[in-house]
């Protein structure tokens, strides 16, 4: 859980903050260099929290239900329908134009599929990574059989 300070902060000194933040983040030109300032000012768990959250946005637009989201993700069917009450009230609303985007998609499940098939304990049955071969299907993404 992130925790804020209980202590309000001046709304105009927030903005400043936030603008500064943007800044620095629209200096940053490679992969490379916005990875290493994420490293660099995120804890861990924050670093999860977003991540989490942005593929649970993906694979809410995918139409995958609850239930496989929070066990593929191993987050709590709450969490999900929080971020399903947030797209309803508009709160994603730059993100879902980035995730809607088919270039977007395939490159968010062009990366997903070992990971997901590794690293994530099976769904049931013989069918059960029917999810993701429709997915890659859909984009035309050759599965990534190879660790990396």
């Amino acid at each position: 859980m992130v925790r804020v300070s209980k202590q309000k902060i001046d709304k105009k000194v927030l903005n400043q903050i936030n603008n500064r933040l943007v800044d620095v983040i629209s200096k940053l030109e490679t992969n490379i260099s916005i990875a290493n300032f994420l490293n660099d000012l995120l804890t861990e768990s924050e670093k999860i929290v977003l991540a989490k959250r942005l593929a649970i946005i993906f694979m809410l637009q995918e139409n995958i239900s609850w239930y496989k989201i929070s066990v593929l993700l191993k987050v709590s069917p709450t969490t999900v329908k929080k971020v399903v009450i947030d797209i309803d009230l508009e709160e994603y609303e730059n993100i879902l134009k980035i995730v809607k985007q088919r270039k977007n998609r395939i490159t968010f499940w062009a990366g997903m599929d070992l990971t997901l098939r590794i690293g994530i304990p099976s769904l049931v049955g013989a069918g059960q990574w029917n999810l993701l071969d429709e997915i890659y299907e859909k984009y035309q993404i050759k599965k990534n059989t190879k660790k990396e």
